[in-house]
């Protein structure tokens, strides 16, 4: 099973690494000024609204004009890599929520803690750089991979994963 990582994301080898998604931005109902960056299956998307642990929904792909215009629609491999990036970015407002009762198996939620002021512009900025991300997948995807790529390993992969786009293009 390949599971989201960055090797598997370079393998092209992330399991339903392919079906339609959408990253967003949701508030998360049990803890105010905090907010949860995921994704999951376009058809999932209705059901984010309806789930008892997210609050109010603040950002989403696939209600974004400019994405929508420029791509028919985002992978969850993509989807993924754009949340990893996020998430490397605003690391300085990281927050771990506990989840369950049990300490040995404990589940964490990664949530990112809204600044004080300016918490509309915070969203925008992610609504933004999803679309560097989005618009332009090349470009998007050399942002994403630049920051996250920090092992021999991953960089070998990358390498060679640019030396394709440039024979393509």
């Amino acid at each position: 099973m390949a599971i989201p990582s960055i090797v598997n994301w370079l393998n092209d080898d992330i399991d339903n690494g392919n079906i339609a998604s959408a990253l967003y931005v949701t508030e998360l109902n049990q803890y105010p000024g905090l907010i949860a960056i995921g994704h999951c299956s376009i058809e999932a998307v209705d059901q984010l609204e309806t789930d008892v642990k997210l609050g109010r929904l603040r950002y989403v792909t696939s209600a974004d004009p400019e994405i929508c215009e420029k791509r028919s629609n985002l992978s969850l491999k993509d989807c993924w890599l754009g949340e990893q990036f996020l998430l490397y970015q605003l690391s300085d407002y990281r927050e771990l929520i506990p989840q369950g009762e049990n300490k040995e198996n404990q589940n964490y939620i990664e949530a990112i803690k809204l600044p004080e002021t300016g918490s509309s512009r915070f969203i925008e900025w992610i609504a933004e750089t999803s679309q560097k991300i989005f618009c332009d997948p090349l470009s998007g995807y050399k942002l994403c991979l630049d920051s996250l790529v920090t092992t021999s390993r991953q960089r070998l992969l990358y390498d060679e994963l640019k030396k394709d786009w440039t024979c393509n293009n």
